[in-house]
């Protein structure tokens, strides 16, 4: 089938690439299905929403940022997603791009999306008491240790 994307045009894509949000996303709760888009030759990705072509997400791994980024998922988090390995997970982050000053890009290690590739299934994941940075430069001077060391 053929959707409408914001930042692609109308690309072809099948229903089982569709990932389901079962609580959708916080503040788009109601947008409960997306498609990663993504290129071989990019760290950068798009969470498209499947209903909404104006609805799209800017993506990473947030390994891009901070090599040593660790996340914990609680058990009934996993048991959610249907999680029984790691090779199961996708962990992306959101990308905020200020209209007109791409210099100051952010990216959300604070709350990542989990993704269970085999079952389709993602969640948004609000991390506390890590210290992971909600705002963290994209294109910042500083190196992935000090990320690490803000924890």
């Amino acid at each position: 089938m053929k959707i409408k994307t914001k930042f692609y045009g109308e690309v072809e894509v099948t229903k089982e690439e569709m990932i389901y949000f079962p609580v959708g996303l916080p503040g788009f709760e109601t947008e409960d299905q997306f498609i990663h888009l993504h290129s071989e030759d990019s760290v950068f990705g798009c969470l498209q929403s499947f209903k909404n072509p104006g609805t799209a997400f800017i993506v990473l791994s947030p390994f891009e940022i901070c090599p040593d980024y660790d996340l914990v998922l609680e058990e009934a988090k996993r048991e959610q997603l249907g999680i029984t390995k790691p090779e199961e997970v996708l962990l992306l982050s959101i990308v905020t791009i200020p209209p007109d000053h791409p210099e100051d890009a952010t990216v959300n290690l604070q709350a990542p999306l989990v993704i269970n590739t085999t079952a389709k299934k993602g969640l948004q994941v609000i991390l506390t008491d890590v210290g992971y940075p909600l705002h963290c430069r994209l294109w910042a001077k500083k190196s992935p240790q000090n990320i690490v060391a803000a924890k």
